[in-house]
């Protein structure tokens, strides 16, 4: 995985097939699926928040932990990674992914 996005913020998804590598998060009009696993890079507020979905599987999880950290090495220990499991959603996380996926997927009931 080579990463060397300067944008402000990114979206990835960890891939279905057997490299587990990130990909970019194709279609912002949809929800995160709660079968998935979403890395989120704010270099603005210098985190790298890692959304785990309630149905991820254990193979998931620990390949996005493993990205997240490779992330991290390649932007700096400034850049903290902060995991997320799906309905223990920060509003720092809501607003900073609100700008890039469906944020109705994140109010508290």
């Amino acid at each position: 995985m080579l990463i060397t996005n300067d944008e402000e913020k990114s979206l990835f998804q960890i891939s279905n097939d057997v490299s587990g590598e990130l990909e970019p998060y194709k279609d912002p009009s949809q929800q995160l699926k709660k079968e998935s696993v979403y890395v989120l890079l704010d270099n603005a507020l210098k985190k790298i928040f890692l959304w785990i979905g309630q149905s991820a599987g254990v193979r998931s999880r620990f390949i996005a932990s493993n990205a997240a950290q490779n992330l991290q090495r390649v932007k700096g220990l400034t850049h903290r990674v902060i995991t997320i499991d799906q309905g223990d959603e920060t509003s720092e996380f809501i607003t900073s992914i609100s700008s890039m996926v469906i944020p109705d997927q994140f109010s508290k009931e």
